[in-house]
């Protein structure tokens, strides 16, 4: 069974290797969002980084679909264990694996497969030419929520650049606006970026400082 599911995915095609995010899930394939995708027939080499998958699984698969969303890979050599816990994430999934919400979390509040967590800080929001300072209200894995009063429409792409307050210089990220909450509503304005383009230092960043706050 087919679920969407967002969480944090490495391929490597052509001896490059790029960190993005999912979109969707099932037991014999996943669709990895990114800007440039490999092409249909290509191999890559995957890490999905779900609960209970080890930091060195690997799985071999092929592209069997390629568009502007990114790509479906389907698994051709894949350990036992890893697709035991793609089955599990399968059946942990229903409303907590969708997309990002559309609505900031509140106090206590959490829907997500991955853990998502209420955090402030400054982001620079880059759409087009168009570059603004904004503050991020909370953040996961796989992406982040930026409070804005002129959100970008929803499927475009952005660039981030994360003050993350650790005491680093800035991370920079490619996102797509999954989201977008305007101004004038009950809600909070802003937007939900899935992250989708970056490489492997800025996954190193952002999971040490995720480990600080599943810990604080």
């Amino acid at each position: 069974m087919r679920k969407a599911m967002a969480f944090p995915v490495r391929f490597v095609a052509e001896g490059q290797s790029v960190q993005s995010t999912s979109r969707d899930l099932d037991e014999d394939s996943v669709f990895v969002r990114c800007v440039e995708p490999p092409r249909l027939g290509d191999q890559v080499v995957l890490r999905l980084y779900l609960p209970g998958i080890a930091a060195g699984d690997s799985i071999h698969a092929e592209v069997v679909e390629s568009g502007g969303e990114g790509f479906r890979a389907r698994f051709v050599d894949i350990a036992d264990e890893a697709r035991e816990h793609i089955a599990s994430a399968l059946r942990k999934g229903s409303a907590a694996v969708a997309a990002l919400d559309v609505e900031p979390l509140r106090p206590g509040e959490n829907r997500r497969f991955l853990p998502r967590y209420l955090d402030r800080f400054r982001v620079t929001l880059n759409v087009g030419k168009h570059r603004a300072q904004r503050e991020a209200l909370n953040l996961s894995a796989s992406g982040m929520f930026i409070e804005t009063d002129a959100p970008p429409a929803v499927d475009q792409i952005v660039h981030v650049i994360l003050e993350l307050p650790d005491g680093k210089p800035p991370l920079e990220v490619q996102g797509i606006v999954l989201h977008r909450v305007v101004a004038g509503t009950a809600a909070t304005p802003g937007v939900g970026v899935q992250f989708i383009a970056a490489d492997d230092s800025f996954r190193a960043r952002l999971d040490a400082y995720l480990d600080k706050l599943r810990n604080r």
